[in-house]
């Protein structure tokens, strides 16, 4: 299998297209936003607080956006109840959905992108996870993680996260946390340019700094209680020294390597029920065999020695 074998490819006007890529300009990496509109409304809410089981979460493991939606998913009391069908694999039609799952299982669909296409026939875009599908009307409510989020923790038993402390502060943080860390390590890791790569490098670093910073009084972002910015900053941390220091390049420091970034990361990894959602060789695959061209051969790297167990200085 070679890299042109597993680009992401899309659907234009409900056709998949494998060579078909919107994400480089000149060198320069820029994520592509879905043009699929959200379906979530009153009715699907009160659906999934009262018939979650009518409904799958479509997830991959390796990507750090489903990833959250998971994460909240069992923070809201979903871990049960919500179906979650896998996606992974080598991209030979974008995301492929793994066997056994609540839709492979049931269904002839072995592609995310027939997702798409059942939802809406003529789609144009990118067929992107997660997704939330609704089973009894065959559509996709939304492939938009922030809007999952919002629909889960508005309909769950809100263990940890409190819809009233998702303000304008919560969200002006994540988009900090998007622009200068999760999708700067991707701007890094795909850029064909070096003052391209150079400047995602150094706002990756500055962003990581600022963090670290905010952290050395406080166990979450926003103090005592847990908020989306953390779920979100979770799951890019949490793959940083397995792939992003290493496949994408961003070595001038590991996550280890900050204190107060490392025992954030540690605290939310050793929560009841979130050890289960990090698959590091899942990660692993879904980078180094999927993401970037800079490595022909398929070589998956080797998992970090990292003590995620450690308690050192959770008390803080």
């Amino acid at each position: 299998m070679t890299w042109e074998e597993t680009k992401m490819g899309m659907l234009i006007d409900g056709k998949w297209h494998n060579d078909a890529d919107r994400s480089m300009v000149s060198g320069t990496y820029r994520r592509e936003q879905s043009a699929l509109p959200s379906r979530i409304g009153d009715a699907a809410r009160q659906r999934l607080r009262a018939s979650p089981n009518d409904f799958v979460l479509i997830a991959s493991a390796s990507c750090p956006w489903s990833h959250a939606t998971v994460i909240t998913a069992t923070l809201c009391g979903y871990a049960d109840t919500l179906p979650i069908q896998s996606a992974g694999g080598p991209r030979i039609q974008g995301y492929g959905l793994l066997p056994e799952g609540p839709i492979t299982g049931a269904t002839d669909v072995r592609h995310a992108h027939q997702l798409y296409t059942l939802t809406d026939p003529t789609y144009t875009g990118r067929a992107t996870v997660p997704m939330l599908w609704d089973k009894a009307n065959q559509m996709i409510l939304s492939n938009a993680s922030a809007d999952i989020i919002t629909i889960l923790i508005e309909t769950g038993t809100h263990t940890h996260l409190d819809p009233a402390r998702e303000g304008p502060d919560v969200a002006s943080l994540t988009q900090q946390i998007f622009d200068g860390l999760s999708n700067a390590v991707y701007r890094a890791g795909k850029a064909e340019r070096q003052n391209e790569y150079d400047d995602a490098v150094d706002t990756v670093f500055t962003t990581m700094a600022h963090l670290e910073t905010r952290l050395a009084d406080r166990p979450f972002l926003f103090g005592p209680q847990m908020t989306t910015a953390d779920i979100r900053l979770f799951a890019t941390l949490v793959r940083f020294d397995t792939v992003y220091a290493t496949h994408f390049r961003c070595t001038r420091k590991r996550l280890v390597d900050h204190p107060n970034l490392w025992r954030f990361t540690r605290r939310i990894y050793q929560m009841p029920g979130i050890q289960t959602t990090v698959d590091f060789n899942e990660i692993r695959f879904g980078y180094y065999v999927n993401d970037g061209s800079h490595n022909p051969f398929n070589i998956i790297a080797q998992q970090p020695e990292i003590d995620w167990d450690s308690t050192d200085g959770l008390t803080v």
